[in-house]
């Protein structure tokens, strides 16, 4: 039985968790603590703790190098990045507010999530109705696509994974309307049929049919397959996903097993929550309610090497303040993950649509088992 072609997750996924010193020296290097180095290609910085000032900030290196970034904030969709360089075992910032509260703040404590972009590709994609060009990583699951608009429905678009994917996050590259300041609506396989999340990272909105323009990859639709994704009117609008001649950016996932997990589970009002099966050890889980108008909650093992209560990284209220009460309770197991609160953001009588990430697969391809915590 092959139970995972990833024996070591920290090959394809890293979280360092760093305190600021208020430093405005250029080139402070930030650099991964796992078993293996890892060069990201995909970074997202989160301040998480210690006052005001929370910011959340996707970066790639592509498509124009280290600091092209979306801030998950309502603020803007691309910007000047934090980020130098993408260096062979983490990363350099950037000297802009350096020692400001974006990355460096004196005190305060800071995390970023890590993915390799070792085994990435490149290339045009013409499986679509539109050509895209696409930075696939397809053993890791995850695909960088980038297309121009065309205002027409039912668009399909070459994503590059070879499965189809699970979760889609929209970034407007730019949008001359609103300079790029846009909603970013948000696919997840365990949205209802139409329906999107309408919104980034940051907001809390309830999933919906009518964003200004719709993404989806549902195969019962016939709107994704193992090589298309579908973009389409929404509101009378295509200005999120597929407007005349702007730019559109979009990260694909899939589930590798052993690795990784997207899904969704059903919530019982207990703190005696759900069980969630992954097949590994997870390093990240992130969380988001469908039916309601509660945040992403989003956990890691460097902020809680122990089950001991869980704090959640609210990707909404502060653009990132972490949430430590008995309302985010919340254990890593040795094959998935269990929830421990009944409050509605996590818990409550509704269906949850999750992601997660592997610190080790529950048995390797050799048939080594993992151990708990």
């Amino acid at each position: 039985m092959a139970y995972t072609t990833i024996d070591n997750g920290e090959e394809h996924f890293q979280i360092l968790h760093y305190t600021g010193n208020g430093s405005t020296s250029s080139g402070i290097t930030r650099t991964f603590d796992g078993s293996v180095d890892l060069k990201p290609g995909l970074t997202y910085h989160h301040k998480y703790a210690g006052g005001g000032n929370y910011h959340n900030i996707m970066e790639c290196e592509w498509p124009k190098g280290p600091g092209w970034h979306w801030l998950s904030s309502s603020v803007d969709a691309k910007n000047d990045g934090i980020t130098a360089s993408f260096d062979t075992d983490g990363i350099t910032h950037a000297t802009q507010n350096l020692g400001g509260y974006y990355h460096n703040e004196n005190g305060k404590s800071y995390g970023i999530w890590g993915w390799s972009e070792t085994g990435v590709t490149e290339s045009s994609n013409t499986d679509g109705d539109i050509t895209s060009t696409v930075r696939a990583h397809p053993t890791a699951g995850w695909s960088i696509v980038r297309w121009t608009g065309n205002s027409t429905d039912n668009q399909t678009i070459g994503h590059g994974l070879g499965h189809t994917p699970e979760a889609l996050w929209m970034y407007p590259v730019q949008v001359a309307s609103n300079n790029g300041n846009t909603q970013r609506p948000m696919w997840f396989s365990a949205n209802s049929a139409n329906h999107n999340f309408n919104t980034g990272l940051n907001e809390s909105r309830t999933e919906s049919d009518s964003t200004n323009g719709r993404i989806s990859a549902r195969e019962a639709s016939n709107r994704g397959s193992s090589t298309i994704f579908t973009v389409r009117v929404g509101n009378s609008s295509y200005e999120n996903v597929n407007h005349s001649s702007q730019d559109y950016m979009c990260l694909a996932w899939r589930s590798v097993q052993g690795f990784s997990k997207i899904g969704k589970y059903r919530g019982n009002s207990s703190t005696n929550g759900a069980f969630v099966y992954t097949g590994f050890k997870p390093a990240l889980v992130i969380c988001k309610r469908v039916g309601g108008n509660n945040d992403f909650r989003c956990f890691d093992t460097k902020r809680d090497p122990v089950n001991t209560g869980g704090g959640s990284i609210n990707l909404t209220a502060n653009y990132g303040a972490e949430w430590r009460d008995s309302n985010s309770y919340f254990d890593f197991l040795s094959n998935g993950f269990k929830i421990r609160t009944s409050h509605a953001s996590l818990n409550g009588s509704d269906d949850y649509a999750f992601m997660a990430f592997a610190e080790n697969p529950f048995v390797t391809s050799t048939g080594v088992p993992t151990t708990a915590r």
